[in-house]
């Protein structure tokens, strides 16, 4: 996706280095959906026909979808309240020894994408334990990139943050999203304010959803745990996606307040106009 640089837009109050972490955020979130996407594909193609009838047996199977609701709830619960043990409160990202990142980020893809293989071969008795690793992973992974985005993990609102980055959805920033404002800003909209309790339960609605649509195209041996490690990589980066943008323009409004999102609709008007601009042309 393109976007105008800052003078090909109105002035605005961010500057050039802020409004380049701003479109490299939106961007990144768009970058992150294609992954599930074209992955969800690739994974459709490989599983066949099984993994469609696996869709629509688990749609008919209310119970069973209530379960995996509860399966993921109990997951986010958990994460929560664990994911930041042992973590200081803040750190500035730059201090962080350059030999930890190197090795921190393949180890933790690899750990998902075992525990992925092995959940896909072993079907249903081994979700819960992968889901269960598999959530913590991503949880600490989000209050890491949170962290290093200058929130204070004390705080009840920045944990806060970081359990919302699993109900958020991808910005509707291209031209052909104009069913909804800017999604992004309104679905943090929509969650701002809610109790732990309730938060946890839409998160998990959005979460679970993803885990039953994971599920379907494990259910075949051998190229479930193909599926399943493939899977969770690609939740893995979905999500460190999400988190980046999220904590990104949560330090730029911190810093500018509400030009943020007025440069973020700007930015996608400018986004719309080329648009229609390529195609009457």
């Amino acid at each position: 996706m393109s976007i105008g640089t800052g003078s090909e837009l109105a002035p605005m109050a961010l500057d050039s280095t802020s409004m380049t972490e701003l479109q490299q955020a939106l961007e990144r979130v768009e970058s992150g959906r294609g992954v599930i996407v074209r992955l969800a594909d690739l994974m459709g193609g490989a599983v066949g026909q099984a993994a469609r009838l696996g869709v629509r047996s688990l749609g008919m199977a209310p119970a069973f979808q209530a379960k995996l609701q509860s399966v993921a709830e109990s997951a986010i619960t958990r994460a929560f309240d664990a994911a930041i043990l042992g973590m200081k409160p803040t750190e500035d990202a730059r201090a962080e020894p350059g030999a930890l990142s190197q090795w921190r980020d393949p180890a933790v893809r690899t750990a998902v994408a075992v525990s992925g293989a092995v959940g896909g071969f072993t079907g249903l008795p081994g979700l819960v334990a992968d889901v269960g690793f598999t959530t913590m992973t991503i949880m600490r992974e989000i209050a890491r990139i949170a962290r290093e985005q200058g929130e204070d993990l004390s705080t009840a609102e920045a944990r806060t943050a970081c359990l919302e980055v699993f109900a958020l959805r991808a910005f509707p920033f291209a031209a052909r999203d104009q069913e909804s404002e800017l999604g992004y800003f309104s679905a943090r909209a929509m969650l701002r304010g809610r109790p732990v309790v309730m938060l946890i339960s839409e998160v998990a609605t959005h979460y679970g959803l993803g885990l039953s649509r994971k599920l379907a195209v494990q259910m075949m041996p051998v190229a479930g745990a193909l599926c399943g490690a493939s899977l969770n990589s690609a939740f893995l980066a979905h999500y460190r996606a999400v988190a980046q943008a999220h904590f990104t323009i949560r330090r730029l409004e911190r810093e500018f307040g509400p030009e943020v999102r007025r440069t973020a609709q700007d930015m996608r008007t400018h986004v719309a106009t080329q648009a229609a601009a390529g195609v009457q042309a």
